[in-house]
């Protein structure tokens, strides 16, 4: 029986950390920041975002995965020379979503923390990133940025199924309380334009060893790389159209990618499909709505052989723009200064 189930658990060991073993979003093309920490501060703005992703909907035990991230620029000057812009400073719904910036330095500094579970697995994460860019061109900007974290993998015994249920050798080798917490590091580079955006990136850099309960096992956290391209095509004054491409390869497992384009109305509201290998097609819709925040939803429908099993990938983001607090105070003083500057003129001038 020690033999048969240590067989088992290395299986499903292996399924899980051979194969994708990070979480992915249908929605990475549009915030970058999710698999790269060098592509925080594209825009003079804080960029927050909740994400949720539902696999296998009515399957107990489907692939779920929760994530919020956050990234924003800052400067080591004092505080009047603050790098962010004021955004939505009137608060419009359906407003426009914040520019890229390019041509000027930049620091950055970000977080994100998620959860990610299938089946009795689950792994949650804590990881802060910290980003360089610099002007390539005067439309180019090139930026290189490192994350690092810690992580909880664990198996939840309360999931655990077994054919034999006072089975001691499973008690003896995973018992309740099979975890493993780990550092990490993330790493990755960019370059971008107002329309144009390219990014490498890697994931579980240091390729840490699987063990539970001080037994080394025969898995690994693999080093997942990334390769991501969009650019913004103006259709007409109010349409414009980004094709994307995301790659992604890891170890032991089949290189993925997806493959599809974007359609923007007045850089407010939005509509994507997407084909992702393995007979996997994405449809999203999403919009800038109130307060600064925009929400978005994705539909995954694969043809696949796990169709049948598969039944719908579920995922929404909510996101907020963050810019910096109007100064009522500054401008009617400004305001001020720029009557009496005025009546001054008029007065020489007779």
């Amino acid at each position: 029986m020690r033999k048969i189930t240590f067989i088992v658990l290395s299986v499903l060991c292996n399924s899980i950390l051979h194969a994708q073993q990070e979480y992915q979003f249908s929605n990475s093309a549009y915030n970058p920041y999710v698999l790269n920490p060098a592509a925080g501060g594209l825009t003079d703005v804080m960029h927050f975002e909740l994400s949720s992703r539902i696999q296998w909907m009515g399957y107990d035990g489907g692939p779920q995965t929760f994530m919020a991230s956050g990234n924003s620029q800052f400067t080591f000057k004092k505080k009047k020379d603050n790098v962010l812009s004021e955004f939505n400073s009137e608060g419009s719904k359906l407003f426009e979503s914040p520019k890229i910036s390019i041509a000027k330095k930049k620091h950055i500094v970000g977080g994100k923390v998620w959860n990610d579970a299938i089946g009795p697995f689950a792994k949650t994460s804590l990881q802060g990133s910290y980003a360089y860019h610099l002007p390539l061109t005067k439309k180019l900007n090139f930026g290189v940025g490192i994350g690092l974290g810690i992580s909880n993998f664990r198996v939840n015994e309360n999931k655990v199924k077994l054919y034999q249920s006072d089975d001691a050798t499973y008690s003896q080798f995973l018992g309740n309380t099979s975890q493993q917490t780990l550092g990490d590091a993330q790493a990755g580079l960019v370059v971008y334009g107002e329309r144009f955006y390219f990014g490498l990136s890697t994931m579980q850099l240091l390729q840490n060893n699987v063990v539970l309960n001080d037994i080394v096992t025969e898995s690994n956290y693999n080093r997942h790389f990334f390769a991501m391209m969009k650019y913004k095509l103006g259709v007409t004054k109010t349409l414009a159209l980004e094709p994307t491409v995301v790659i992604k390869s890891v170890a032991n497992s089949p290189v993925s990618y997806d493959l599809g384009a974007r359609l923007l109305s007045k850089n407010r509201t939005w509509a994507s499909l997407q084909y992702r290998s393995g007979n996997t097609v994405i449809f999203q819709l999403g919009s800038n709505l109130i307060m600064n925040m925009y929400v978005a939803y994705s539909y995954e429908y694969s043809s696949g052989k796990i169709r049948a099993a598969n039944n719908g990938t579920h995922e929404l983001q909510l996101g907020w723009y963050i810019g910096k607090n109007r100064d009522l105070e500054q401008e009617l003083k400004d305001k001020e200064k720029g009557k009496e500057k005025k009546g001054s003129s008029s007065e020489d001038k007779q």
